[in-house]
Protein backbone atom coordinates (compact mmCIF):
# COMPACT_ATOMS: atom_id res chain seq x y z
CA UNK A 1 0.00 0.00 0.00
CA UNK A 2 1.01 3.60 -0.56
CA UNK A 3 1.70 5.24 2.78
CA UNK A 4 3.62 8.39 1.83
CA UNK A 5 3.84 11.01 -0.91
CA UNK A 6 6.80 12.82 -2.46
CA UNK A 7 6.88 15.66 -4.97
CA UNK A 8 9.56 15.83 -7.63
CA UNK A 9 10.42 17.49 -10.92
CA UNK A 10 11.66 15.61 -13.97
CA UNK A 11 15.05 16.55 -15.38
CA UNK A 12 14.26 15.43 -18.92
CA UNK A 13 11.49 16.25 -21.37
CA UNK A 14 8.99 13.74 -19.98
CA UNK A 15 5.47 14.94 -19.25
CA UNK A 16 4.11 15.06 -15.70
CA UNK A 17 3.42 11.60 -14.28
CA UNK A 18 2.80 9.49 -11.18
CA UNK A 19 4.83 6.52 -10.08
CA UNK A 20 5.97 4.84 -6.88
CA UNK A 21 9.13 3.93 -5.01
CA UNK A 22 8.74 1.31 -2.29
CA UNK A 23 5.51 2.52 -0.59
CA UNK A 24 5.87 6.18 -1.56
CA UNK A 25 3.78 7.67 -4.35
CA UNK A 26 5.88 10.04 -6.46
CA UNK A 27 4.17 13.00 -8.09
CA UNK A 28 6.55 14.21 -10.80
CA UNK A 29 6.07 17.60 -12.45
CA UNK A 30 7.37 18.10 -15.98
CA UNK A 31 10.55 20.16 -16.32
CA UNK A 32 8.93 22.28 -19.04
CA UNK A 33 6.01 23.23 -16.78
CA UNK A 34 8.34 23.96 -13.87
CA UNK A 35 10.49 26.28 -15.99
CA UNK A 36 7.37 28.04 -17.28
CA UNK A 37 5.88 28.36 -13.79
CA UNK A 38 2.88 26.25 -14.78
CA UNK A 39 1.31 23.65 -12.49
CA UNK A 40 1.30 20.20 -14.11
CA UNK A 41 -1.59 18.85 -12.06
CA UNK A 42 -4.37 21.43 -12.19
CA UNK A 43 -7.22 18.98 -12.76
CA UNK A 44 -6.25 15.82 -10.87
CA UNK A 45 -8.25 16.17 -7.67
CA UNK A 46 -11.09 13.99 -8.97
CA UNK A 47 -8.55 11.28 -9.90
CA UNK A 48 -6.46 11.23 -6.69
CA UNK A 49 -8.24 8.27 -5.08
CA UNK A 50 -7.86 6.22 -8.27
CA UNK A 51 -4.22 7.28 -8.67
CA UNK A 52 -3.33 6.24 -5.12
CA UNK A 53 -5.22 2.95 -5.56
CA UNK A 54 -3.49 2.27 -8.86
CA UNK A 55 -0.01 2.85 -7.46
CA UNK A 56 -0.92 0.74 -4.39
CA UNK A 57 -1.81 -2.13 -6.72
CA UNK A 58 1.67 -1.81 -8.26
CA UNK A 59 3.27 -1.93 -4.80
CA UNK A 60 1.38 -5.10 -3.84
CA UNK A 61 2.02 -6.86 -7.17
CA UNK A 62 5.72 -5.96 -6.96
CA UNK A 63 5.92 -7.45 -3.46
CA UNK A 64 4.49 -10.82 -4.56
CA UNK A 65 5.42 -11.08 -8.25
CA UNK A 66 8.39 -8.74 -8.77
CA UNK A 67 8.99 -5.43 -10.47
CA UNK A 68 8.72 -6.70 -14.07
CA UNK A 69 5.21 -8.06 -13.55
CA UNK A 70 4.16 -4.97 -11.61
CA UNK A 71 5.46 -2.58 -14.27
CA UNK A 72 3.90 -4.62 -17.09
CA UNK A 73 0.43 -3.86 -15.70
CA UNK A 74 0.55 -0.45 -17.41
CA UNK A 75 1.35 -2.01 -20.80
CA UNK A 76 -1.87 -4.02 -21.03
CA UNK A 77 -4.42 -2.51 -23.40
CA UNK A 78 -8.18 -3.01 -23.36
CA UNK A 79 -11.11 -1.90 -25.50
CA UNK A 80 -13.68 0.21 -23.66
CA UNK A 81 -16.82 1.91 -24.85
CA UNK A 82 -17.77 5.43 -23.81
CA UNK A 83 -20.96 7.05 -25.08
CA UNK A 84 -21.15 4.67 -28.02
CA UNK A 85 -17.52 5.07 -29.13
CA UNK A 86 -14.91 2.36 -28.61
CA UNK A 87 -11.40 3.26 -27.44
CA UNK A 88 -8.25 1.18 -27.08
CA UNK A 89 -6.54 2.36 -23.89
CA UNK A 90 -4.07 1.10 -21.32
CA UNK A 91 -5.30 -0.21 -17.97
CA UNK A 92 -3.98 2.93 -16.26
CA UNK A 93 -5.92 5.52 -18.27
CA UNK A 94 -7.77 7.26 -15.40
CA UNK A 95 -10.25 8.97 -17.74
CA UNK A 96 -11.79 5.57 -18.49
CA UNK A 97 -11.78 4.06 -14.99
CA UNK A 98 -15.30 3.48 -13.69
CA UNK A 99 -14.35 3.05 -10.03
CA UNK A 100 -11.64 4.18 -7.63
CA UNK A 101 -9.31 1.24 -8.29
CA UNK A 102 -7.40 3.14 -10.95
CA UNK A 103 -7.66 0.11 -13.24
CA UNK A 104 -9.59 0.34 -16.51
CA UNK A 105 -11.65 -2.78 -17.12
CA UNK A 106 -13.22 -3.70 -20.46
CA UNK A 107 -17.02 -3.69 -20.67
Amino acid sequence: MINDFALACSIDESPAYFTYHNQTMLIVQSALDAKAGIGSFQHIETFMEALVSHESIHVVIKKFEGVAVSDSLDDIEVIVELRGTKFQVTLNNMLFAVDSSGIVMPD
